[in-house]
């Protein structure tokens, strides 16, 4: 029932009779105070419903206002009328509207079935585009799956005895890629992060204001608040101790990183983009000239490389967060400002965060054991 009603029963139990007097000749103090198109629109249900409800659904329907209207709109065996019930409650139909909210109704019924044809298809396209694409590059593709765990509790003869999910098939690594990627990797703490040779497709229009080139300040007016030892009217504001001013330069480095490769993708669309239209003339069979030909290669080419440098920006970005990482653990050691600088600044390996610089982590064993090297339980951050 709508908020605005005050009815005792729902407008289905007081029946088509009572919907017809609320809007002929009145009377009734809870239909006075309702909109003319909510008592048009529960009208318009009676009027054009195929068949009323029994007496018991319509004593199950007094329950919809402790189940939910989401609920009700499952429950019902017609979802024609079920959409109708729902619009009349609310009254955010009109009586011209009936069609379009059966029709609507009726659309909703299809997704699941329809989104799982279809993103089955689209992955049937993608894997076979990709395994010949694997043959043209001469890639190294393992053809590793990822059987899915079968549940006990799964559907045997319902939803269409849907049985086991297919397996997943892994996409190819690309070497190349993660060659570019990789490139800070070897010293993430004092990589820089703008390097201007490299910085052409990232250079976009709006970029500041959009914010991808720094992480969003902290409002003045709120420093004084937060952290009234650090406010100043003269300088900018900055955090209280130097492990949380150096936690921040890592989180604003690593944003920064990812903001470059998120405006480098601004320009990867528009080259695609590009080169959709120019092979849609092409398979249109409009006439294609050399130079149309020579445009469409020059930007397969500047998107590759809009691709290299987005791949190096989002390198960047994670090679900030494991130093970030890494000085979260090293707060936690009283270790000289020169022996850590050298742990932050040691390669980024999967295998382990100081895994690189592990035998010089065993040398200052002694340091982060004995003479007070362990400050606080709980670092600051």
């Amino acid at each position: 029932m709508s908020e605005l009603d005050t009815h005792d029963y729902c407008f289905v139990c007081l029946g088509e009779e009572h919907a017809v007097l609320a809007i002929e000749k009145g009377g009734c103090e809870h239909c006075d105070q309702l909109t003319v198109k909510m008592l048009r629109s529960r009208l318009n249900y009676f009027q054009s419903a195929p068949a009323l409800p029994s007496w018991g659904s319509r004593m199950d329907l007094n329950d919809e206002q402790e189940m939910g209207p989401s609920f009700s709109l499952v429950a019902s065996s017609d979802p024609n009328i079920s959409s109708r019930e729902h619009e009349a409650r609310s009254g955010a139909s009109s009586v011209h509207e009936g069609d379009d909210i059966s029709l609507g109704s009726s659309e909703h019924e299809q997704p699941a079935s329809e989104h799982s044809s279809l993103g089955k298809k689209s992955v049937e396209e993608l894997l076979e585009v990709v395994t010949r694409a694997v043959a043209r590059l001469q890639l190294d593709w393992p053809r590793e799956q990822e059987t899915p765990k079968h549940s006990k509790l799964e559907d045997r003869f319902l939803s269409g005895g849907r049985g086991e999910k297919p397996q997943h098939q892994f996409l190819p690594f690309f070497e190349d890629l993660h060659d570019e990627l990789s490139k800070s990797w070897s010293k993430p703490y004092t990589s820089r992060i703008f390097v201007p040779s490299t910085s052409t497709f990232s250079t976009i229009v709006g970029a500041k204001s959009r914010g991808y080139t720094e992480m969003p300040r902290v409002e003045e007016t709120l420093v004084s608040y937060l952290s009234p030892e650090s406010a100043s009217s003269i300088k900018k504001p900055t955090l209280p101790t130097k492990p949380c001013r150096v936690t921040s330069s890592l989180v604003g480095k690593a944003y920064q990183a990812a903001g470059q490769a998120g405006a480098a993708l601004h320009t990867m669309a528009v080259l695609q983009a590009y080169q959709a239209d120019l092979l849609k003339d092409l398979s249109a069979g409009s006439t294609i000239d050399e130079e149309a030909f020579s445009e469409l290669r020059r930007a397969t080419d500047l998107s590759l490389r809009a691709t290299k440098q987005t791949a190096r920006a989002i390198g960047r970005s994670m090679s900030a967060l494991v130093s970030t990482e890494r000085h979260l653990w090293l707060n936690l050691t009283g270790i000289k400002e020169k022996d850590r600088v050298f742990l932050l600044d040691s390669p980024v390996s999967p295998s382990g965060l100081f895994v690189a610089r592990f035998k010089e982590v065993k040398k200052h064993e002694e340091a982060f054991v004995q003479g007070g090297a362990v400050c606080h339980p709980a670092p600051p951050r």
